[in-house]
């Protein structure tokens, strides 16, 4: 028996990284992948116990796909497995949604991890920066002096 899968309502046009560089081009292309098209309807996110975030579909428990991370560095050579024994994983609600609005910033929303094209996802202001692909994320740099107390054995020289 085949079990039906769903679509997952992505519209591709949307995500095309000519329209900005908040979406991933590597993901575009593993989703857009000719020998996988149905990467591009089917997929879907999901995070794992420890919070690693994998795309694909799951049928009888087991994902079909790849670790997203890996689809961001690799894009369409990203290698898509059947995954076993992952335990539960949890698809993240309305993703592709969250994705076609605020791009990568749907990946990352602490901000914290640096994508090709991270140089376009800034602006700069003295010590504060917005993020321009979310418009919803500023951050303040913070500076600090931090005393480092270091020992070191050297050579005693002996007079002969």
């Amino acid at each position: 028996m085949v079990s039906e899968i769903a679509t997952n309502g992505l519209d591709m046009s949307a995500i095309h990284p000519s329209n900005g560089a908040k979406y991933s081009p590597n993901l575009y292309k593993w989703l857009n992948m000719r020998s996988r098209k149905h990467h591009a309807t089917m997929s879907r996110v999901y995070s794992d116990k420890s919070g690693r975030l994998w795309i694909g579909m799951i049928d009888n428990g087991d994902l079909f796909g790849a670790k997203l991370m890996n689809v961001l560095c690799c894009g369409s050579k990203a290698d898509s497995a059947c995954w076993v024994g992952l335990g539960e994983l949890v698809e993240v609600v309305d993703f592709w949604q969250h994705y076609t609005k605020i791009g990568r910033c749907a990946i990352d929303p602490t901000h914290t991890v640096f994508f090709v094209g991270s140089n376009t996802r800034w602006r700069t202001n003295g010590d504060t920066r917005e993020c321009l692909w979310c418009c919803n994320h500023s951050q303040k740099l913070r500076r600090w002096v931090e005393k480092v107390d270091k020992s070191a054995w050297e050579p005693v020289v002996i007079a002969a």
